[in-house]
């Protein structure tokens, strides 16, 4: 009964998570302006391309909206849901996934890293400077903001698993790697042509684009 009674609360957690993923409000910004971000500059309905379409206030305020309900859902399903060991992370993970592939954009969501933030800063302020330590080292060493949550996705769930010492708590975050990899494959492509977008458009956005040869349209 008491396994019965967790597996639903944290099931209810990631229900829960899920459904606070769907807010996306980079994609709703866009339609407030009259286009559907999916279809303009990289297609990503998250707050790099907004920042690069609309400004770095409007970006600023998507990444804080992204990393602030990753990190609600997280908060709240440990309140609520509190007979699950694992709420946080059910409520976590899947607002991840709800981000990625939300329901009320035919699955076709942003890219996740602002949310793996939040997600990360709920579990505690050290695991998340501990994470932006090294996260910023391969960000300075390479300037490829892409390859953070790829990493994030691998790095963290094994960290919060041996922090926790339970490996199911691994698992459950863990859940969040492949679909954030498939995510980003195309960003790997562009490495490899050397179109992937750089750190460098937070200072020298016309030239960045320009080099990358962005067109402003959909894929």
């Amino acid at each position: 009964m008491k396994l019965s009674k967790a597996l639903s609360a944290a099931l209810a957690a990631a229900g829960m998570g899920y459904a606070i993923g769907n807010l996306n409000p980079a994609y709703v910004m866009g339609l407030r302006r009259g286009y559907d971000i999916r279809k303009k500059g990289s297609g990503n309905a998250g707050a790099t391309n907004l920042m690069i379409l609309e400004g770095k206030k409007a970006g600023a305020f998507v990444m804080c909206f992204d990393i602030s309900k990753a990190a609600v859902s997280v908060g709240l399903a440990r309140r609520i849901f509190a007979q699950s060991k694992f709420a946080g992370e059910a409520a976590g993970a899947a607002c991840i996934l709800g981000h990625m592939y939300p329901a009320l954009m035919r699955f076709r969501g942003g890219k996740g890293l602002a949310c793996l933030g939040g997600v990360i800063l709920a579990f505690g302020v050290n695991d998340f400077l501990v994470t932006l330590f090294l996260e910023s080292l391969l960000l300075l060493a390479t300037r490829y903001l892409c390859l953070v949550p790829i990493t994030g996705a691998i790095f963290y769930p094994i960290y919060h698993g041996i922090e926790r010492g339970d490996w199911r708590a691994a698992a459950i975050l863990g859940s969040i790697t492949l679909p954030m990899l498939s995510k980003h494959v195309e960003n790997l492509e562009r490495i490899k042509e050397g179109k992937e977008l750089k750190l460098d458009f937070l200072w020298d956005r016309d030239g960045e684009l320009d080099r990358i040869g962005w067109v402003g349209e959909g894929e």
